[in-house]
This record gives structure tokens, C-alpha cells and sequence, in this order.
């Protein structure tokens, strides 16, 4: 699971101490698996015939096969479906067996990634004496949950983040940093049936449902963003390749524009191209945290003291 390190222009905890807090997050969340198996095999192992196999963090974490994004990705719409657009009253810790009773494995895991994404929220909305109005939509954004979810543990996203360039704010797309690459993404929206046309000029052609739209060509927000952070290391030379990537998971990209060095996903190969990231494991990089400390100097942040805070303060005068 990938770490979250800044959304849009709130306040972060990884801006205080990065290494600390990708640390302590990934300590966390192999604790959480664990108490959360044990719990949900005491649960179940008392009602169930035979005894259900044990699972690490790395068995489910890691695992790979034919269809296995998209099998889940389903299961994730499905908990959702479940859970629907309102939140559900908390269960309380003591009540285990109402909480995991009769749950598959595979609902576990649903359960367990849905915690751990809402954690990753309040860390990259809230720092320790911080927190910024964090927009709700987030709850339910499917992409941020399927990034989080399939890229592994040694990437870092800036989720659309907010830099400043001069005395202007910039709005950004997507910053994946990766132990050797720090990769500019832009996502394309589209129909199953869309078929995108490429072109080095302005605009992109769209053909769905038997009808062509102009699109604005996102290679033009990609080497924007590609400037920008050319400009932040210009001073400070830094050691990773940065590559351009368009991404339209749902689509068909008709690449056909000569020249236009920026790598295409789209449902043909968006599959392969998440289980590469995976069959690629290294630790996190002293240049990829450095890379992330770098860029995070230069995003803006809009934040207000924590309101637990003022209440203590108001209550010590």
C-alpha cells in the first residue's frame, strides 16, 4: 500500500518528519493485520468446522495472478455498496464478534484496506498541531483508493497537490515517487467503449457511442508539471528519471503521435503495469526521500490550528 504524503493543499504529517512517518505507518498497519486476524480467526474459528488458514500482510499484500485486479477491485465495490454513502455507526472495540462474525477473508481485507485508507486521509489532513477542511469526495474517490491500494509500500503520491511557483499558486495532477523515478500521471476519464486519438497539438480526439469530442490534450498539464519539478531540482541536481505517464484504466489510447515521449495505460495494459511496480521491491531511497522532502518545501498549505488544541488552550486561560 502506497503512503499518502500530501492531498491537494492540506496539511500533512509527512512534512514534519517524512522517514519518521513513513515508518511509524508501516508499523502500524502490519500491527492493525494482525490484531485484525486474530480477532476475526478467534470469531469465526469458534463457529467455523475446520480451522481457517493463517495469512501474513505480505501473503495478500503482495499477491498477484490472472484477473486479480480486477476480481479486487469488485470486492471493493462491493463493501462499498454495503456500506453505502453514509458512514455506519462505529462498533465498539469490545464487541468483536459483532464486528467479525461470519466475515470472509476476503471481506477482512476489504474492511482492514477501508481503515487503513481512512487513516491515510487524517494523516495527509492533519498534522500535529494542524488540520485542513478536507474535501469529502475523497472518501470516495476510486482512483486515489486504487493507488493507494495496488502500488506497494516504497511509493510515495502527491495527490493533485497545490505548488508554488512564484508568487502564483499551481495546481498539479498526480506525483507518483517511486526508489528511481519520480513519474508525472495524469488521469484521461472515458467510457469502457471510449477510444482516445492521440495528437501533439492542443486537443485529443474522443470517439465513443458512435460520436467524436475534443478533449484537451494531457501531455500539455504532464510537461507543465515536468518543468515545475525540473525547475525545484534545477539548484540541487537530483539522481532519478522523470517519466510522463497518461492513464486511462477504463479506455482505449490510440497512440499514434510521432515524437511524444510519454508512456500510455490504458485497460490493455494498466494490469501489467501495477504488477511491475510490484515484481520491482526495494527499500525506500535516501534520493526518494529527499526527492519527496524537496517537493513538499515548494507546495502551498492551507491549515488552521487543531481544535483540541484551542480547546486546551481556552480551558488552561
Amino acid at each position: 500500500m502506497a503512503h499518502l504524503i500530501k492531498l491537494e493543499d492540506y496539511t500533512s504529517r509527512y512534512m514534519n518528519d517524512m522517514q519518521r512517518y513513513l515508518s511509524r505507518f508501516s508499523r502500524l498497519k502490519k500491527e492493525r493485520w494482525e490484531s485484525m486476524k486474530r480477532d476475526w480467526r478467534r470469531v469465526n474459528n469458534e463457529r467455523a468446522p475446520e480451522p481457517i488458514q493463517e495469512e501474513t500482510l505480505e501473503d495478500w499484500l503482495e499477491e498477484a495472478g490472472n484477473g486479480f485486479f480486477q476480481g479486487a477491485v469488485n470486492r471493493l465495490k462491493q463493501f462499498q455498496n454495503r456500506r453505502g454513502k453514509k458512514e455506519e455507526p462505529e462498533y465498539e472495540t469490545d464487541d468483536r464478534s459483532l464486528f467479525y462474525e461470519g466475515k470472509s477473508l476476503e471481506e477482512l481485507k476489504d474492511m482492514f484496506f477501508e481503515e487503513l485508507f481512512m487513516a491515510q486521509l487524517r494523516w495527509a489532513s492533519a498534522s500535529i498541531l494542524e488540520e485542513s477542511r478536507m474535501n469529502p469526495v475523497y472518501k470516495y474517490d476510486q482512483n486515489l483508493r486504487f493507488l493507494l491500494r495496488y502500488l506497494p509500500d516504497n511509493y510515495l503520491v502527491l495527490y493533485y497537490p497545490v505548488f508554488s511557483v512564484g508568487s502564483a499558486p499551481l495546481d498539479m495532477d498526480i506525483i507518483l515517487i517511486s526508489p528511481t523515478e519520480i513519474i508525472c500521471l495524469s488521469y484521461l476519464s472515458g467510457d469502457k467503449n471510449s477510444v482516445f486519438e492521440t495528437s501533439s497539438g492542443r486537443y485529443w480526439n474522443e470517439y465513443v457511442h458512435k460520436s467524436r469530442q475534443r478533449i484537451v490534450n494531457p501531455v500539455i498539464s504532464l510537461n507543465r508539471m515536468s518543468r515545475v519539478i525540473q525547475s525545484v531540482f534545477s539548484e540541487h541536481p537530483l539522481e532519478m528519471e522523470l517519466h510522463r505517464l497518461v492513464w486511462s484504466p477504463a479506455a482505449v489510447i490510440d497512440h499514434r503521435a510521432p515524437g511524444m515521449k510519454v508512456e500510455m495505460v490504458d485497460k490493455r495494459n494498466h494490469e501489467d503495469w501495477f504488477e511491475k511496480r510490484k515484481r520491482t521491491p526495494s527499500p525506500i531511497k535516501k534520493n526518494q526521500l529527499y526527492a519527496a522532502e524537496t517537493l513538499l518545501q515548494h507546495t502551498l498549505t492551507t491549515s488552521f490550528r487543531r481544535r483540541e488544541l484551542l480547546e486546551d488552550i481556552e480551558e488552561e486561560e
